[in-house]
């Protein structure tokens, strides 16, 4: 890495290799395509003159329903706004959610959700897994498990392995965006596709649009997702902030410094290194970092550049702790990241630095969510084809949001924390 935290300019030789292996992905990928399309092709003839009732709540009552978002945390955080939706609407029907297994566990304290099923596709990107025996028994034992719930319906929420998974799952109906299916595998689809440029939706309203294809009525208040936190979690965190010594009405300010799909949505360590040291001298705060046991690195860096003592979390939580630490921080500082969402969706008044991504379409949906963003020529960038990394290998976009921008931001933040804490003590008396 270099002195911003990036990774250094790939060599000539690499960058070769990259090209080779992403051109026989894209080989790869259209073969199976032609191959599935056939498959779905026979499907839809065996549909041929079957009419079957609309989506709606006075002519269909589904017992279950499958909701399948196989992505990342920030993702599956925004898919349960779709949840919450379908149980409204069908509310005798039992929601059952598939997902990957390292973010599954952020929605365990859900209560609209009845099972919560894993698997990993991405597994099957690696040639050798195809010839592992645990593999196809996984594969064939989740199979059974879907069958044996009889889904009246199955909900694709994005991306061609979730409409793989609707046939998969036996569900009578098949429901998702009809471009990043294969042809036949839904039975009803929606016109377009996520990310789509021409539509510059967010993907909550993704989700909300397969609501309404599936008749749910949708209200404003359903654009923003809401997370339920353990209390487990609630209490594991109350301990862990006592032992490290943490009063009881300390300001709490956490930072994820790190982000898992692509470097370009980082911010330059050594921004991080002089924000937080004024935050801790300046406004008297107890910082803490947050992420993953992966993560280290990356923080270590930052600890390295610091004069003061933030607070090291990296590892030392779970998903549901995660969620139960950033609920009880007064304020969060992210780049565009899956703790970003999560801290969005329990309410945490959040500061979120964004550069190759674009907050209309994937910021955090929150009234007490700050963005911040530099308008260079070049950002957005990120097409959601890939990781988010920068093609000049510069960065600029993150690096010219400065630590003063942020700081000024956070002290604004803190102060409308405040007058509104003021607000609510005055409306009690």
């Amino acid at each position: 890495m270099n002195e911003y935290g990036y990774p250094l300019q790939p060599d000539s030789q690499r960058t070769l290799r990259n090209l080779f292996v992403h051109t026989t992905r894209n080989v790869l990928l259209a073969i199976i395509y032609l191959l599935l399309s056939g498959v779905g092709a026979i499907i839809q003839l065996r549909r041929v003159n079957k009419h079957e009732p609309p989506l709606q709540p006075g002519t269909f009552h589904p017992k279950r329903i499958l909701v399948i978002r196989l992505d990342l945390i920030g993702d599956l955080v925004m898919s349960l706004t779709l949840v919450r939706i379908l149980k409204r609407t069908y509310p005798n029907a039992e929601i059952d959610l598939l997902a990957i297994p390292s973010s599954a566990s952020i929605v365990t304290a859900d209560p609209d959700i009845a099972t919560i099923l894993t698997t990993d596709p991405n597994i099957w990107r690696r040639p050798k897994a195809l010839i592992q025996l645990s593999n196809w028994l996984a594969l064939f034992a989740l199979i059974r498990r879907m069958h044996s719930r009889h889904y009246d319906v199955a909900v694709s929420v994005f991306g061609p392995w979730a409409a793989i998974f609707t046939l998969l799952s036996g569900a009578k109906r098949r429901l998702g965006f009809g471009q990043e299916g294969y042809y036949g595998f839904l039975t009803d689809s929606v016109a377009g596709r996520h990310w789509d440029r021409r539509d510059h939706k967010h993907e909550v309203d993704y989700c909300l649009e397969l609501a309404q294809a599936a008749g749910a009525t949708i209200t404003p208040e359903d654009r923003i997702p809401h997370l339920d936190v353990d209390p487990q979690a609630q209490r594991d965190v109350e301990r862990l902030l006592e032992q490290e010594g943490v009063a009881a009405d300390a300001l709490i300010i956490a930072c994820h410094v790190s982000s898992h799909n692509g470097y370009a949505k980082r911010w330059p360590v050594p921004y991080w290194a002089t924000l937080i040291d004024r935050l801790i001298r300046e406004e008297h705060a107890v910082v803490i970092l947050t992420g993953a046991p992966n993560d280290q690195p990356l923080i270590e860096q930052v600890l390295q550049r610091t004069h003061e003592h933030p607070l090291n979390f990296a590892g030392k939580t779970s998903l549901p702790q995660l969620a139960a630490l950033l609920q009880r921080a007064n304020l969060m500082i992210t780049g565009d990241s899956g703790p970003m969402h999560i801290a969005a969706a329990v309410g945490t008044p959040l500061i979120a630095i964004h550069g190759p991504t674009d907050p209309a379409l994937s910021g955090p949906v929150s009234p007490n969510a700050t963005v911040l963003r530099n308008n260079i020529w070049c950002s957005p960038c990120y097409k959601a084809k890939g990781p988010a990394d920068c093609r000049f290998h510069t960065t600029q976009c993150m690096k010219n949001v400065t630590p003063n921008q942020v700081f000024v931001a956070v002290q604004k933040k803190l102060d409308s924390v405040d007058d509104a804490s003021k607000q609510e003590t005055s409306h009690e008396h």
